[in-house]
Order: C-alpha cells, then structure tokens, then sequence
C-alpha cells in the first residue's frame, strides 16, 4: 500500500526543493497513464479530482478506482480534491477517499476567503487532511481553462499571502505569478521576484496551478524558491487529443477502443517528462521511509 500522507510527501518535496506532481484525472486511461509513469520513474504523485470537472464524469464512481489504484501502487501516492468550491464538497471528497483538499475560494474578498478556508482547514485537520488555499486569482486564457476560470488574472500579494497563512493554518500555499489555466500562446512572464518575496513572507510549500505552457528553465526555476508541487491538466489533455486525432486521420472508421489506443501511452510520456525535470524522479524509496501511510 503507497496511498500516504500528502502533508508528509510535499514537506519532503519542499525540503529536498524538488516539486511533486498532481495530475488532474478524467478517466480511467489517465489514471492507469499517471501511475504507470511515476512507477517506471519512481517518483511520488498526487492524484487529483478537479471538482470543475465533475460535470464531466461522475467522481462517486472514479474515486474509488483512484483510491484502488493508489493502494496498489508502488510508488507514494496522495489523492487530491483540486478546485474544491466549499465546505461542503470538502467533506464529500474527504468522505469518498481525499487525503489531501485543495479549497478555491480566490475569487473572493481576502476577509471572505480566510473565513471560507478557516472552516475547512479546522474540518479537514480534524481529519488528518492537509488542505491547500489560494490568495490571488490564476485566471482561464485558451481552451477549456478559459471557460473553468473566467475573468481576469489577480497576482498574489505577499503581505497578503502571509495573513492568510498565518489566519487560516493552511498547510500549502498556491499562488499567482503569472501562470494561467488552460493554453497560453507564447511564452509565460513569471513573476520570480514576487515569488521570491512570497516564499520569504510565509513558511509553507508553494503550489503552481497552470503548470502547462511553462518551459524547462521556469520549470526548474521553481523548486529552489518554494514550490513543492505543480497542477497539471491542459497538456495532457492536448496530448491525448492529438493522439486520438492521428489515429482518427490514419483510420476514420476506427473504433472508440481503436482511436483511444494511444491515450495512455503519450499521457504517460507526458507525466514521466514533468516528473522527472522537476526532480521528484528517483526518490520514492526515500519519499517512502519519511511518510506516514
């Protein structure tokens, strides 16, 4: 069994500057795709359960699946709810196997947002489950995180990233710096001064939402100033996409099972390509010694 503390594998993470990866699922191909690839890197993952996804396929029914497969796995695993709208569906992901909640409540006036965060941090460490909160906004700019995450960008302020730590007992810390949701043209202007000043004021790992579109330099950037974990969702989507779109150009008339044949394959080389530039690869063995199951 490798289903472990989540508060426990990204302090690792954060200590030994590496950045662990949480994977965003929609269906069983990237599940089996995400596991497969931390297994053949041996590197921790997070699974995650982004609930603005839920219309989409019903997470009752994934989350036991995702929780199997983390019991079986032989690398660290934590499973996540990511984007989590409230209390309430904070408990229900808690409920369903979550060892690890990420709430959203960004949108929010920064008094709103600590008392939102307030309640399910005190619900969820009742629990054991770290929870993740986010002070700024990262915004939707191409695809379908333009649709999730409408408006305009808001970039983290660091006086108020260490009130709200400081008020609300998160364990993690997501931020924005310039990162966007969905697909971004171009290369992206990271704020690195602003995170710098971020790590400085709070003393809590970091968290990237919007890791697709970022290049190799910024990716390896990011650990050494706080960051222990990355979401990522739109590239793998993109990849699996394409996948699909040769295989309908080389056969039209293929079948769902037929045109879907190289999803898991080229989500896999995806994931073990993050995992292994942002330098969890190779450390589950010792990930494993460290954490609570």
């Amino acid at each position: 069994m490798a289903l472990v503390n989540m508060r426990d594998m990204i302090y690792h993470a954060y200590k030994h500057n590496y950045a662990v990866g949480a994977f965003d699922l929609v269906s069983l191909d990237f599940l089996e795709a995400v596991i497969g690839a931390a297994e053949s890197c041996r590197a921790s993952i997070v699974l995650s359960i982004a609930e603005p996804h839920f219309e989409h396929y019903d997470y009752e029914l994934l989350l036991p699946a995702v929780e199997a497969a983390a019991q079986r796995a032989s690398v660290p695993v934590a499973i996540q709810l990511d984007h989590g709208s409230s209390l309430a569906s904070a408990i229900s992901a808690i409920n369903r196997g979550c060892n690890g909640v990420m709430l959203d409540a960004s949108r929010q006036e920064l008094p709103d947002n600590i008392t939102t965060t307030r309640a399910v941090v005190d619900m969820a460490h009742r629990c054991g489950v770290p929870v993740t909160g986010e002070v700024g906004y990262v915004a939707g700019y191409e695809g379908e995180g333009a649709l999730l995450h409408p408006g305009e960008a808001a970039f983290t302020v660091p006086a108020e990233a260490k009130a709200y730590v400081e008020r609300t007992n998160v364990d993690f810390l997501a931020v924005s710096i310039g990162t966007v949701q969905g697909r971004m043209k171009g290369r992206a202007k990271l704020d690195f001064q602003r995170l710098k000043l971020i790590n400085q004021a709070v003393d809590v790992p970091l968290v990237i939402h919007g890791g697709s579109g970022l290049n190799e330099e910024q990716f390896r950037k990011l650990p050494s100033m706080g960051v222990a974990k990355i979401n990522y969702y739109t590239a793998l989507s993109d990849v699996a996409a394409e996948a699909m779109r040769r295989r309908t150009k080389a056969n039209p008339d293929g079948s769902f099972i037929e045109l879907k044949r190289d999803v898991k394959e080229a989500v896999g080389e995806e994931v073990e390509r993050c995992l292994r530039l942002w330098g969890s690869a190779g450390r589950a063995a010792e990930v494993l010694t460290q954490c609570r199951p």
